[in-house]
């Protein structure tokens, strides 16, 4: 009952022009989509997170691609895949978040988070077929790896013009 009263006070006073901070928004986003946010969630959290991942994350993925990729070391394709999968998650948590408060996307816009988390997923299943591969006694690694590379450069082609935009509109 509280909460719809809460609701109900916050929702009168945004028609009257006061503004709806942080807070507000949240218990909003709540209660009209009958949901509880994780208590870290908030935007400050939501860009760091997303920042993290086009600095840190990149880096390590590349680094990943450039040094153990060639190898196609199923333990490496693992952990790598494991690491983009949890990165996924958390963006596409903040984006969802960022959405229902109406605060934005986690990468400013629908075009820009569809496309690169799409590029996550697809180069996270390229990694998860390297690590179900058969065994063979003789292949050529290079076949083998050459999927799942270009997925990692497409990747990187979406994070590094992403990163480029901010950069030009002075974000970073």
């Amino acid at each position: 009952m509280k909460k719809i009263l809460l609701t109900i006070a916050l929702l009168s006073l945004s028609q009257f022009g006061f503004s709806c901070d942080e807070a507000c928004k949240r218990t909003k986003a709540e209660a009209a989509n009958n949901i509880k946010f994780a208590s870290y969630l908030n935007a400050k959290y939501c860009k760091s997170t997303g920042l993290d991942f086009l600095l840190q994350g990149r880096k390590s993925l590349q680094a990943y691609r450039d040094k153990q990729l060639p190898t196609a070391h199923r333990g490496g394709a693992k952990n790598i895949r494991h690491f983009i999968m949890q990165r996924k998650d958390w963006l596409q948590e903040c984006d969802n978040y960022l959405q229902l408060t109406e605060q934005g996307r986690i990468f400013r816009d629908k075009d820009s988070t569809d496309k690169i988390i799409s590029a996550m997923t697809g180069t996270a299943a390229e990694l998860e077929k390297i690590m179900k591969r058969p065994k063979v006694e003789v292949e050529s690694l290079e076949l083998v790896t050459a999927p799942a590379a270009q997925k990692f450069d497409d990747l990187f082609k979406l994070v590094d013009a992403h990163y480029l935009e901010l950069q030009r509109r002075g974000l970073l």
